[in-house]
């Protein structure tokens, strides 16, 4: 491109001096209507009332002529979405009664019946009299922007979920981390279940400790609709049969499950693996599932299934970390022979025990027992007998005591049992009974019955106030000392008063 000596602009397009004689086109003879009619874009003009009075052939080859020459300035209303209609309406209004230029986006239908994307821009148009006459603009297809744009939006809505489920999966793992032990898991497992399968019923199923039954542990979203047994044999799950991720689709029945009954068609048993270890199974029904179809459930289920191999991997990290930390602490605070707690454990729970009673103002007890002739009964009998002893002895206190009452080997055949929250008169009776019934115990060793064993006991109580453990236990022992002088097998109550009035 070049200057002119006449100020004009001149194109340098290289031509021959041959070409270059050639008179050029001037504007007079060119027809303005031929240009828009075959313009490569949508063009239209409309009257001061709105009414198109110019389309081109981009326009009547999309609408289609036949619709065009029989329906005019209609046709383009007619092939409007329905949802659009209302919108273009009141956006042609505002321009026609502000003379201003506008931009709007709407689905138009093709000849052939599917909606495209078009964005127009209309001007208003000015006479040579300087007075409005109505609106000339353009059309663009922009279905493919839209897709495109669509397609954009759909996978930063995918990331922002995934980051949401990612973030909720490490806040799980955060919890699971600091459980001391498995039992302390299952509320938090229902809570974060329930956010990041919000429109599931599910359940954590666990192995018990032979193995021979696994067991609805928690469940969350609508637990009373849930279609899957609390206790199932391991070969009832396709996906403990197989270690492996057993989804049904709509398959009408013909691979489900025998622990899920009528009612969801759609679900995911997912196992739950550690380090070669079945410890149990993920059960996930989609109830939403019911109310997508074809291609958008198949994805929503697909994405459900990643989220949900996730969650088990986690879960069983966890899990089997919890199971070795529990065998751990139970070695650590366990009698080998008898399985009751030792004397560490004894004396920990003694000090928390006296600081919480006191704190509540509550009774606390303290027994302590001793088999009486014990070192005679080994020597005639043999230390294996006196092993027999102690376990029958120390399963009769599991089944004697609460829940709550912490039974202890002390040491040798000795034991101790810290009673929280009773009276006085409870404990003294507590202690009469055990030692009514030890002496009743039956004892086979070898097939040949041992002669009958009976027991000592010293009581220790204390009542809303706070001492030293050691003194609570001197004054059981005390107690037990005087029991065995005055002839054993009786409970003698420590004449020490440990209460605050």
């Amino acid at each position: 491109m070049k200057q002119g000596n006449n100020s004009t602009m001149e194109l340098d397009t290289g031509m021959s001096e041959e070409n270059l004689q050639i008179p050029a086109i001037t504007l007079e003879e060119i027809n303005f209507q031929t240009l828009a009619e075959d313009a490569p874009v949508t063009l239209w003009l409309t009257d001061i009332h709105g009414n198109i009075i110019f389309t081109n052939n981009q326009y009547k080859n999309f609408i289609g002529r036949e619709k065009v020459e029989r329906l005019g300035g209609k046709a383009w209303f007619n092939a409007l979405h329905p949802d659009d209609r209302d919108y273009c309406l009141t956006v042609f209004k505002d321009a026609f009664e502000t003379y201003k230029p506008f931009t709007m986006e709407y689905r138009l239908r093709r000849r052939d019946g599917e909606y495209r994307h078009f964005i127009d821009h209309g001007e208003p148009y000015i006479d040579g009299h300087g007075r409005f006459s109505g609106f000339v603009g353009s059309s663009t297809d922009i279905t493919e922007q839209k897709l495109s744009e669509d397609e954009l939006k759909k996978s930063h809505q995918e990331l922002t979920q995934y980051n949401y489920e990612m973030n909720l999966i490490n806040q799980l793992n955060s919890y699971l981390q600091v459980c001391r032990s498995v039992d302390e898991t299952y509320p938090i497992v229902s809570y974060y279940a329930e956010q990041i399968f919000p429109d599931c019923t599910g359940a954590l199923y666990l192995f018990n400790d032979k193995k021979t039954l696994v067991e609805s542990m928690t469940t969350w979203g609508i637990t009373d609709e849930i279609k899957s047994a609390p206790v199932i044999a391991p070969d009832d799950c396709w996906s403990l049969r197989q270690g492996k991720e057993h989804t049904t689709l709509d398959n009408d029945g013909r691979l489900r499950c025998k622990h899920v009954g009528d009612g969801i068609s759609t679900y995911i048993c997912e196992p739950i693996i550690a380090q070669g270890e079945m410890l149990g199974m993920l059960h996930i029904e989609f109830n939403a599932a019911k109310h997508k179809v074809g291609e958008e459930k198949t994805y929503y289920v697909e994405s459900r299934k990643r989220l949900v191999k996730i969650t088990a991997d986690n879960l069983a990290l966890s899990l089997v970390s919890l199971k070795l930390k529990e065998a751990l602490q139970s070695q650590s605070v366990r009698d080998p022979l008898t399985y009751l707690f030792n004397r560490r454990f004894m004396e920990e729970s003694l000090e928390r025990e006296i600081h919480r009673c006191a704190r509540a103002q509550h009774g606390l007890g303290l027994i302590l027992s001793d088999i009486d002739h014990f070192k005679k009964f080994n020597d005639e009998y043999g230390h294996d007998a006196g092993d027999l002893v102690l376990v029958e002895y120390a399963n009769l206190l599991k089944a004697h005591f609460r829940s709550s009452d912490v039974i202890c080997r002390y040491g040798g055949e000795e034991f101790i049992i810290i009673l929280p929250d009773i009276d006085k008169d409870n404990l003294i009776k507590r202690a009469e009974l055990l030692c009514h019934e030890i002496s009743s115990l039956e004892l086979l060793y070898q097939n040949k019955p041992l002669p009958p064993i009976t027991a000592s006991f010293g009581v220790a109580y204390l009542h809303n106030t706070l001492i030293e453990k050691a003194d609570i236990i001197k004054a059981a022992d005390i107690a037990l000392y005087e029991a065995k002088n005055n002839g054993r097998d009786q409970v003698v109550v420590s004449a020490t008063e440990f209460v605050d009035i």
